[in-house]
């Protein structure tokens, strides 16, 4: 009888912490430098058996974590592929896939255990749906930072490194894949989410410099950290674009949200066609989206010229003296006399004014996530010219996301965001996340 209370007991305490509000998966984050005016973002995972430790671009707005397995010293007794022609593969991929949906694989194979039954990606016959085990970080209130297989295998693209010369030629070299944080119900953050019982949400720290290392939160953020977001609802766009690797005709894996307005230092930006600021139905184009892959924040050429003009403006009543751009700037500024702040150089504010649950709430975009120094001696405001035939009509960037707290939740499809953590002096490489 003793033996059974134990037992119980310890099946209600796995219970219990299994599905602790604070037990999260952990992805760490670095920034990489490519050159004065680029930079990218990227985290380690290990999949298989035996584990092959691969680094990954961030890539939120991705279905699928993908990554080259032909050049990565992955060989996994582990490894399954989808097959093709059934439910599981049309669930990923629907039922128009190329090459009839099944992989063609070529000789000698593309990678270890490549088989012509394998269901094969939307974009083409150089991929294939695949599942393994993944070892990853957890932390709870019980336990923390323990590595663990994943409770089954998960889904992500197996990528001949061919294709990436190509098509996927954004990633940056050393990388061999992207970590997708997308948000269709089979996503890898759903596929997590559901494997260990989390919340279907994830949340991201980006650290603003090489030395330090922020986070991604499968299961969102940290507790006593995501009850003070500001939240804003997130916008789905009813077309997805040609390079999204998602099911044919189905809305768009990017996360939009709502611009009511853009304001500098609380004035509001009036000169260009605010109807820019909403998504079309028919053609998915236009509205306001987040990436972690685009260095900076990029606008539609009337919405940047109007921001640029009014920004300088402001900067001049400040003595802020303008200089020559310095590509792919538009504007730039030495930074004699500028004085410094915890949350960088002290320049107009942007405020970007977003829907609230009640009223509008503002995500405000301090000196350090809008301005870029080239040099010692100059800085750029970090958002470039997208010509006036963009898809998007603004693309917030990875500069603009540094040091902000953002937690995606996609049960009620809301976007919570802090602002700069600067400005309560702390980041994303402080230690409680």
């Amino acid at each position: 009888m003793t033996l059974i209370f134990l037992f119980l007991l310890s099946a209600l305490v796995f219970i219990i912490s299994s599905s602790d509000s604070e037990a999260a998966i952990v992805f760490p984050l670095t920034k990489n430098i490519i050159n004065s005016t680029s930079h990218y973002y990227s985290t380690k995972i290990q999949v298989g058996t035996p584990s092959t430790t691969i680094n990954l671009f961030l890539e939120i707005g991705v279905q699928l974590t993908s990554f080259t397995c032909d050049d990565t010293g992955y060989d996994s007794s582990t490894y399954r592929f989808i097959n093709c022609n059934t439910k599981k593969c049309g669930r990923f991929l629907g039922p128009n896939q190329l090459s009839g949906g099944c992989l063609q694989c070529a000789s000698p194979k593309p990678w270890p255990h490549c088989s012509n039954q394998t269901c094969a990606l939307a974009f083409g016959d150089t991929g294939g749906l695949s599942e393994d085990f993944f070892k990853l970080k957890t932390t709870s209130s019980s336990s923390s930072n323990l590595l663990q297989n994943s409770p089954r295998r998960l889904p992500f693209a197996c990528l001949n490194s061919d294709f990436t010369i190509g098509f996927m030629n954004r990633l940056p070299l050393g990388t061999k894949g992207s970590l997708g944080l997308g948000k269709n119900p089979f996503s890898f953050v759903a596929e997590l989410s559901s494997a260990f019982n989390l919340p279907k949400k994830y949340a991201f720290c980006i650290p603003s410099n090489t030395k330090s290392t922020g986070n991604v939160f499968i299961g969102g953020a940290p507790h006593n950290l995501s009850a003070n977001l500001l939240r804003t609802p997130l916008v789905i766009n009813p077309i997805s674009s040609v390079n999204e690797l998602v099911l044919p005709d189905t809305t768009s894996e990017e996360y939009f949200i709502g611009v009511k307005s853009i304001k500098i230092d609380n004035k509001r930006v009036v000169n260009f066609d605010t109807s820019l600021l909403s998504i079309n139905a028919t053609d998915g184009v236009g509205g306001t989206t987040l990436s972690s892959s685009v260095p900076y924040a990029v606008l539609h050429s009337s919405i940047y010229k109007a921001v640029v003009s009014d920004f300088v403006k402001k900067a001049a009543t400040r003595n802020i003296t303008r200089v020559a751009a310095v590509k792919p700037f538009g504007a730039c500024f030495s930074t004699k006399g500028v004085h410094w702040t915890r949350a960088g150089p002290r320049v107009p504010t942007i405020d970007l004014e977003l829907e609230g649950k009640n009223k509008s709430v503002n995500w405000r975009i301090h000196g350090a996530n809008s301005m870029v120094g080239v040099n010692e001696n100059v800085m750029c405001l970090g958002f470039v010219d997208g010509g006036f035939e963009p898809r998007t009509s603004i693309v917030i960037g990875g500069i603009q996301l540094e040091d902000n707290l953002l937690e995606f939740d996609l049960t009620t499809s809301t976007l919570g965001f802090t602002s700069s953590l600067l400005v309560k002096d702390t980041s994303c490489s402080n230690s409680q996340f």
